[in-house]
């Protein structure tokens, strides 16, 4: 979805600035495309916007009467080619949903990726104020025409042949600050045209984007498990270690975080990480709909702030949403799992969830902090990304990140891996109004 957003803010950019002036225009010039306003394509895309390179199947449907637009994509888990993760981007007008779980899909809306609203990222191509010819070219066979956004700065093209799409290329910032980029392509194949051939139901919201998903079936009536979880934080104050309403990992679904955070998205999703610590919970395994959380306290925005997941509940996802149903209540996968910590789930001090958490009451109980460590010493004493990388090429899993952040955390040695505890505010239950 913040792809979206970012190409729809470049292209009514590009509108606001454009010179009203008469251009003069080369007469060997094609004609300008005129892109059809409704609709739909099967597509192959190759994309960066994860922070990792991916390739995959895909769909792409508009109605620029309805200004709604969406946007689907089968791609591997990253480290897992044959893990599929399944993702659907609907907008409509002024409001975007976010759906993922393949057969049992989960849906949300998370507006911490900006305003959403739709714009048409074809129709700038017929107009000369919009568009600058660029040639032409050949697209897996096809011959296009090459049509650039008449924009400072950005990278925004579409190649056309005759009034159908053939490839929208796009070049992004990984940050608002500009710094690094990253790209995404879209292939489109045959189009299907107007209201008879595209149907009404892909531009209208599911019914599940009304609620959030119940509790799983096979945590209800259940004890409390223990839960060994990590995370991934800011160090700049003692409300840094605060883990209510933030995201935690078990050691695969945190290994597989770090990685993916410092080998790509460096600059682009980072709260001035700096710390990972362990914590031991116990949570009530009728686990909740996953909320995206984001923020601390000291950072810019103020935090936390969570989204598109249940409020109570701890909330539960296969890692980058892998799976379907998110992988929330399946025992296990390749990828590990992602848990949202509710502070309105968290228990009083002294107490644990019960077998009725699904209904009412608390979900999750901290025990304690059992240590953490810098970041430095992981990824540069311990030389981490080393195995990332390995891990990322072979496909085949995360087994040497999870050995190293495990080793991290087992030893105070270095030549075992291990890495010093450098304490932290004091998290036992007892002692829990230190850190709220």
């Amino acid at each position: 979805m913040r792809v979206l957003t970012e190409v729809g803010s470049m292209i009514r950019a590009a509108e606001n600035a454009a010179n009203p002036q008469v251009l003069q225009l080369d007469a060997t010039e094609p004609a300008r495309p005129k892109i059809p306003g409704r609709f739909s394509a099967p597509m192959k895309f190759t994309t960066f916007d994860t922070g990792y390179n991916q390739t995959g199947n895909g769909f792409f449907a508009q109605d620029k009467d309805q200004q709604a637009m969406r946007v689907e994509t089968m791609r591997p888990s990253v480290g897992l080619g044959d893990l599929l993760i399944n993702a659907t981007d609907l907008v409509v007008q002024n409001k975007s949903y976010v759906m993922t779980g393949g057969e049992h899909p989960i849906c949300r809306v998370l507006p911490f990726f900006g305003q959403q609203r739709f714009t048409d990222f074809f129709s700038w191509a017929s107009n000369p104020q919009l568009s600058a010819y660029r040639g032409q070219r050949l697209v897996a066979g096809r011959p296009c025409t090459i049509w650039a956004l008449r924009l400072k700065g950005s990278h925004i093209s579409l190649c056309s042949e005759g009034n159908n799409p053939v490839e929208l290329n796009v070049t992004l910032p990984r940050n608002n600050s500009g710094g690094d980029v990253y790209n995404f392509t879209y292939h489109f194949g045959t189009l299907s045209t107007g209201s008879h051939e595209v149907p009404e139901y892909l531009f209208q919201k599911h019914q599940i984007c009304d609620s959030v998903a119940p509790a799983c079936e096979n945590g209800r009536g259940v004890a409390p498990v223990p839960l060994d979880a990590y995370i991934f934080h800011p160090g700049m104050s003692h409300a840094d270690y605060n883990i209510e309403d933030q995201n935690v990992a078990d050691l695969p679904g945190d290994a597989l975080f770090i990685c993916t955070m410092r080998l790509y998205q460096e600059g682009r999703l980072d709260h001035n990480y700096t710390l990972i610590s362990r914590y031991s919970l116990e949570v009530s395994p009728a686990f909740g709909q996953y909320a995206a959380c984001n923020g601390y306290p000291n950072t810019k925005p103020p935090g936390p702030h969570c989204f598109g997941g249940d409020d109570r509940l701890v909330g539960r996802e296969g890692s980058f949403s892998a799976g379907d149903g998110e992988g929330r209540c399946v025992r296990e996968n390749h990828v590990g799992f992602w848990y949202g910590l509710p502070k309105k789930g968290r228990c009083p001090a002294g107490e644990a969830p019960g077998k009725d958490a699904w209904s009412s009451g608390c979900t999750w109980s901290l025990k304690k902090r059992v240590k953490t460590i810098r970041q430095d010493c992981l990824l540069k004493d311990q030389d981490y990304l080393k195995y990332c990388k390995a891990d990322v090429l072979e496909k085949k899993g995360f087994t040497r990140s999870i050995k190293a952040l495990e080793a991290a955390f087992a030893s105070e040695d270095p030549s075992m891996g291990g890495c010093a505890d450098i304490g932290g505010p004091n998290t036992d239950e007892r002692l829990a109004a230190v850190i709220v």
